[in-house]
């Protein structure tokens, strides 16, 4: 699926016949034309899991933004993004900004994702929540690790080629931290590409990914060892 826009520039000329997402001379500007985000080139291919590192407000989240085709108001996109992807899933910081408060979890998985009760059950279970009383509680009655895996089972369940996730780990302790990020590996199987932002470096060790750096809005992709070398995509 392309994203039809009529921001400025917008183009899918085919890129690396390897991706599922690519960017080409990319840039996101205020209206007033500031420069926010730039990426040169930047390709996302099946199967690869990517870190995205940076200080607040460095523009990862707005990396992500792009990579889905879905900016804030206000921004205008400059470039090239190219893709056939139909859907793409997310997991937010806050795991109950993906799901329905008030709509009991099992129930709100499968209307959402159009998944059957099994499947639903055997990911919930897969995200170490196997406790049934559990598929009936609303979002809100579920500690913020028990939401964050929640909103973890709903990008599995989606079955998306590409899932993001946008500081999944920074409201958690290390114990819950490093589970979420076993899972997220786990459960986005080995042909779907995982983009994940973050401040935490040790997001980077555990997934053993390809590493992006944003500065100033300006992303550059470090080699297998940071100290190493970077270069400017």
């Amino acid at each position: 699926m392309t994203y039809p826009s009529t921001l400025e520039g917008m183009s899918y000329v085919p890129m690396d016949p390897r991706s599922v997402l690519s960017l080409r001379d990319a840039e996101v500007r205020t209206a007033e034309g500031a420069t926010l985000l730039v990426v040169d080139a930047l390709d996302v291919r099946a199967g690869e899991r990517i870190v995205v590192t940076g200080p607040s407000g460095s523009g990862k989240s707005l990396l992500l933004s792009t990579l889905a085709g879905r900016w804030p108001a206000g921004l205008r996109f400059a470039g090239r993004r190219t893709t056939e992807l139909d859907r793409i899933g997310f997991v937010p910081q806050r795991g109950l900004d993906a799901l329905h408060p008030l709509v009991p979890l099992a129930r709100q998985l499968r209307r959402v994702t159009g998944a059957d009760r099994s499947s639903v059950v055997r990911v919930l279970e897969a995200v170490g929540l196997d406790d049934p009383a559990l598929h009936r509680r609303r979002p809100t009655e579920l500690s913020g690790g028990q939401a964050q895996r929640a909103s973890v089972a709903l990008a599995a369940l989606t079955n998306a080629p590409l899932v993001l996730a946008d500081e999944p780990t920074s409201a958690l302790d290390h114990e819950s931290r490093d589970q979420t990020l076993r899972l997220l590996d786990e459960i986005v199987g080995a042909t779907q590409a995982l983009v994940v932002a973050t401040h935490d470096a040790a997001v980077v060790r555990a997934l053993g990914a390809r590493h992006l750096a944003v500065s100033d809005g300006v992303v550059t992709e470090l080699s297998p060892r940071a100290e190493q070398g970077s270069s400017r995509i």
